[in-house]
């Protein structure tokens, strides 16, 4: 037995009876057609598991797995914007029928070889419906854009302009947020085509995901951390108050941050999964008594609890299995111990925002313009090929994700602006003293 099923969220964020409204049309044009639909409402992660059991339990696959909602870099998004949970990217590799890795409950999601996966929401074309496809062996479908409801399938209608029971459709389309307030001005003037949803074939990638090929030029280029003046001033007095700390660094490249802070800490560990950036890290490091540099493989620590008495990612949080990950920092650190995050998300320029974006672009055109060989050596970064390919599959998360993931798991902390970019800008994260403990994890038993 197979079935075409549609999952869609309600109270994650806005929009949700519209959400509702978009899965039940196209739901009826599954079953116009003479499919067999199951169309339900998901609020949580367990939920969305509990939907699979049933499917597993009954012998039935997927034909076509829809998912109707809001999305981050990691695919769907559940639960509410102040508690958000998402599974990582960990949870989905246990979640396939493909890899040997075990889900908690043994489920594996009922894909066979004419699955199809399709994401209708914001931006799952970046990363994740590439993902999805690789990870799962089907082909995924997804937007570039941001997503929005319109009465027309292929052209942005303000859904205002029609009646409750006219037909609405989610769909990717350009707008504010893609092309500032003259998209917006096209979106509601009707001038605006909707995005096709896009393909993705479940091809490999080998090492083209890797920082390995692009590792000896990085490290040309910041062979001194502090040529990121803004990010190092601000872990510099994050850090002070603590006496000689034990530190480990998570991604920590080249090694560049933990040299740095060599004078003023016990010892420093740093991890990350290239071995090509661990190499340069070692290589310039060689002989030191107090750094050590290991390479690790997904999210768990080869440490013993409360080894260290700060963690600290510098521009490589992104990266990270945010939910596994963030239960190993609070494991291996001290009683009292501390999380310092900064990195980069992307996040357009507001309008309020138009000064400080000045300011901040002049002082970075200062500074490379003082420093000729950082500035260089970012050219030639950036111009590499292998750098371009690289990128493809490591984007930025946007910027609320990383706020509500931080200062939902960390009550009364919150996310700092270090500096304000067109489409970016520098985030930085002080948890605080913590005690032994877990954080609230994206995903509940």
């Amino acid at each position: 037995m197979t079935t075409h099923w549609i999952g869609y969220t309600t109270r994650y964020r806005d929009g949700g009876p519209e959400l509702k409204r978009a899965s039940e049309e196209s739901a009826a044009r599954l079953r116009a057609a003479g499919h067999d639909v199951r169309c339900v409402a998901i609020e949580s992660k367990a939920e969305f598991l509990d939907e699979m059991q049933r499917l597993v339990d009954a012998g039935t696959l997927l034909t076509e797995l829809h998912f109707f909602g809001h999305s981050g870099l990691y695919g769907p998004m559940f639960g509410t914007t102040a508690l958000p949970e998402q599974f990582s990217p960990h949870e989905w590799r246990s979640l396939s029928p493909q890899t040997e890795l075990a889900h908690p409950r043994g489920l594996k999601l009922p894909l066979g070889a004419g699955s199809q996966a399709f994401f209708h929401a914001c931006r799952t074309a970046r990363w994740f419906a590439p993902f999805f496809a690789r990870t799962f062996g089907v082909p995924a479908w997804g937007y570039h854009f941001y997503t929005t409801f319109t009465l027309r399938e292929d052209r942005f209608v303000w859904p205002g302009l029609g009646s409750a029971e006219a037909p609405l459709f989610l769909v990717g389309c350009r707008g504010k947020k893609s092309d500032g307030l003259l998209g917006s001005a096209r979106k509601y003037a009707g001038l605006m085509e909707t995005e096709p949803m896009k393909r993705f074939e479940p091809a490999e990638i080998g090492e083209a995901a890797s920082y390995d090929g692009v590792a000896a030029r990085y490290d040309a280029v910041f062979e001194d951390i502090r040529v990121r003046r803004d990010e190092w001033r601000w872990l510099n007095a994050h850090l002070d108050g603590t006496a000689a700390p034990r530190v480990l660094d998570i991604g920590c490249g080249n090694g560049a941050l933990l040299r740095a802070l060599e004078g003023r800490i016990a010892s420093g560990v740093g991890v990350d999964g290239s071995e090509g950036m661990l190499a340069q890290a070692r290589r310039r490091t060689e002989g030191s008594s107090t750094l050590n540099f290991v390479k690790v493989d997904g999210p768990q620590l080869p440490f013993a609890d409360g080894s260290f008495d700060v963690v600290t990612s510098l521009l490589s949080f992104r990266y990270l299995d945010w939910d596994p990950l963030m239960a190993e920092v609070r494991r291996v650190l001290a009683p009292g111990g501390r999380l310092l995050i900064v990195d980069m998300v992307a996040s357009p320029v507001g309008l309020r925002e138009t000064l400080r974006f000045g300011l901040d672009a002049a002082r970075a055109l200062a500074e490379r313009a003082r420093n000729r060989p950082f500035r260089e050596a970012l050219k030639r970064l950036t111009a590499d090929p292998q750098w371009q390919e690289m990128i493809r599959y490591n984007p930025i998360r946007a910027q609320h994700e990383f706020v509500w993931y931080l200062e939902s798991r960390f009550p009364g902390q919150k996310v700092e602006v270090l500096n304000v970019g067109w489409q970016s800008r520098v985030l930085a994260f002080d948890s605080g003293p913590l005690q032994p403990g877990q954080a609230a994890p994206q995903t509940y038993p």
